[in-house]
């Protein structure tokens, strides 16, 4: 049946393709026979055999023999209705073609009636149609509308000028987030008035490496333009070509360990770089397996899920288990991936005053009595805590013992995010849930985390039950439609894990320099007590009122961050920043960093330049100081004398 349907569509291809072909070439033949005055005064007969050449030149004429297909039933209907057409007069085919617009214009009262009867007998049917049909034309005419309301308005205002819409929506965006600068830094002096200030910190670096504590800076690097305090002036200097660390937030070091290196190094001589394509499909080999059961056995879980950006992990993870309907409680100063992931859940969402507990319960049993008014269940509608455990942008610890306790006694499930736990906090490097004597599955559900901080690799994991792990292989946006982790990232995760377990292993690398070189190499608990000591060990130095250079930031900033946070965040204290305005603050901020990085060679960060519109609570300006392994107490030391040399030179 196929095969005989398909020679009758070639059919119809060939003759079609013949008769336009003929068609164009004999016009000037058909043209003279319509317009010769011999065939109207010729009879029936003379006409007859006129047109019967002409439409088998037309037809049969020059038609290729070796490609003639055999007769079909297409093929015969076809020579019938060329029959029938020979032998027709002009009279027959002037009726025939009357007979034809007749039956045409019968066709809008041939509906109509076809519409009654359908009405009739299936209204429903009619009414669903014709409601749909309305909706189309509807839209079609609004959407036209718009648009040409929107030339028309941009027509009035000149052409390539603005519509009035477009002007308010820049001046909204304008007095909501500042005017960015156009021809480079602004040399706004500290006394001026502004509620937005560019920051000019970091801007142009290039790091070429990392070995050990020091940043060594690319050559390449664009000139820094110091903001100074005399009077705003500009000052043009050149970055030194290597700086003290006290910025990057690889608190472990493996950016720089020799063994990492050459763990990477043999994965990339044996897997090549990248892996060829999302997990599902076929971008999963061994070593992706390993590093999801080598974390899932560290973190003591059932299972892991491998992302392959740290970002997208975090992100993924809330939408993969929020949707539409559910409800979120946030706490308000959580970063900016956890924010995204909550805006793409579409979940309902209420947000609870950072680290407040007390807040926490008020919206917890807000959200009972509502319940209870609407006579509804806690188990109807999915309910998720979000928080993290060492807060990114506030240096602060959650209290999760209070926050598990709500957790339990309201019946939420927990997200954490332990991005900046991991790897740091903890007898064995586990996170906040080991530093506060918790336990995941059993008093977080769903732990989330980079592996670009304490691991020295790039991309995410998220642990849990089977159940936790086997729904994101499913619903995981990040895990389905991204390109999975280069094999070579997954062995350096592996062996920072191995890493802080103290099992790292020098028989598997080959070079042997290597392996000498990292034979004195922290690991397992001397890793971990070794930054624990260089955190104590900043923040003793930095409140020491006894330190020469200490006490010249008393009463200028004050520390905001957990003591036991290797993230230290210093702010202005009140006194300073009670009259100045968030730029102000943020100017005095660059100034202090810029001070430290080019006249004394020690990297920190200022913090005043956040998105504020991606942040539900924006900190205030601050310095941020990393705690690393890499740091010795002579590093300390050149720490707190450059910031309280900068400090002095700002503020005098």
């Amino acid at each position: 049946m196929t095969g005989k349907f398909t020679q009758n569509v070639y059919s119809l291809g060939y003759f079609t393709g013949k008769t336009l072909h003929h068609l164009a070439k004999y016009a000037g033949s058909l043209t003279t026979y319509v317009l010769s005055p011999e065939s109207s005064l010729s009879g029936p007969a003379s006409n007859i055999t006129s047109k019967s050449n002409l439409i088998s030149r037309l037809l049969l004429k020059n038609k290729p023999q070796s490609i003639q297909p055999p007769p079909t039933a297409f093929e015969s209907l076809f020579d019938s209705v060329s029959t029938t057409f020979y032998n027709s007069d002009l009279e027959t085919i002037q009726k025939t073609l009357a007979k034809f617009f007749t039956t045409l214009c019968s066709l809008p009262s041939a509906y109509k009636t076809w519409w009654l009867n359908l009405l009739k007998s299936d209204p429903l049917h009619v009414l669903v149609e014709t409601t749909l049909i309305v909706m189309c034309i509807i839209l079609v005419v609004w959407q036209r509308r718009a648009d040409w309301k929107l030339r028309d308005e941009s027509k009035k205002m000149g052409g390539g000028q603005l519509a009035e819409k477009e002007k308010e929506e820049l001046l909204k965006e304008w007095k909501e987030y500042g005017r960015k600068p156009l021809g480079g830094p602004s040399s706004t002096s500290i006394g001026e008035s502004t509620t937005n200030v560019g920051t000019d910190v970091g801007s142009g670096i290039i790091v070429d490496k990392i070995e050990g504590v020091r940043l060594f800076i690319h050559p390449e690097s664009k000139p820094y333009s110091a903001r100074m305090t005399n009077g705003g002036n500009i000052e043009s200097k050149r970055f030194p070509s290597s700086v003290l660390n006290f910025a990057t937030l690889d608190y472990l070091g493996n950016s720089s360990s020799p063994l990492i290196h050459q763990t990477a190094l043999n994965a990339l001589s044996k897997y090549g770089c990248g892996s060829c394509g999302p997990r599902g499909f076929y971008g999963t080999i061994d070593a992706h397996l390993e590093i999801e059961d080598t974390m899932s056995s560290f973190l003591q879980t059932e299972g892991a899920v491998l992302y392959s950006d740290g970002a997208s992990a975090v992100t993924s993870t809330v939408a993969a288990f929020a949707k539409r309907g559910d409800l979120l409680i946030v706490d308000e100063g959580v970063n900016e991936a956890l924010l995204t992931g909550v805006s793409l859940s579409r979940a309902n969402v209420r947000y609870f005053r950072h680290n407040d507990v007390k807040d926490l319960r008020r919206l917890l049993e807000k959200v009972r009595a509502n319940d209870i008014a609407l006579k509804r269940k806690p188990t109807d509608q999915r309910r998720f805590l979000v928080v993290e455990g060492l807060y990114r942008n506030w240096g602060t610890l959650a209290p999760l013992k209070e926050i598990v306790a709500l957790k339990e006694e309201f019946h939420y499930r927990l997200i954490l995010d332990d991005s900046q736990a991991m790897g740091t906090l903890g007898e064995n490097g586990r996170g906040t849930l080991e530093h506060f004597g918790l336990s995941p599955m059993v008093h977080a559900e769903i732990v989330t985390f980079s592996l670009e901080n304490a691991f020295g690799s790039i991309g995410g994991m998220t642990v849990g039950n089977e159940e936790v792990v086997d729904h994101q292989r499913l619903s995981g946006a990040g895990y389905c439609f991204s390109a999975s982790s280069p094999p070579f990232l997954c062995k350096v995760g592996v062996a920072s894990v191995r890493r802080i377990q103290g099992k790292l292993n020098h028989a598997n690398h080959t070079n042997n320099a290597a392996a000498h070189e990292t034979e004195e190499e922290l690991s397992g608990q001397l890793l971990l007590k070794r930054l624990t000591q260089n955190t104590t060990k900043i923040y003793a130095t930095l409140t020491d009122s006894s330190h020469p250079h200490a006490l010249k930031l008393r009463n200028r900033l004050v520390i905001t961050s957990h003591p036991l946070s290797p993230l230290i965040y210093l702010r202005l204290s009140d006194e300073e920043a009670t009259s100045r305005t968030r730029g102000e603050q943020t100017l005095i901020m660059d100034k202090i960093a810029g001070r430290c990085f080019l006249e004394a060679g020690v990297a920190i960060v200022s913090t005043g330049g956040h998105v504020k519109k991606y942040l539900q609570l924006v900190p205030e300006p601050c310095l941020r100081i990393t705690a690393n392994v890499s740091q010795e107490e002579d590093d300390i030391e050149a720490l707190v004398r450059a910031l309280g040399d900068a400090v002095q030179s700002v503020f005098k």
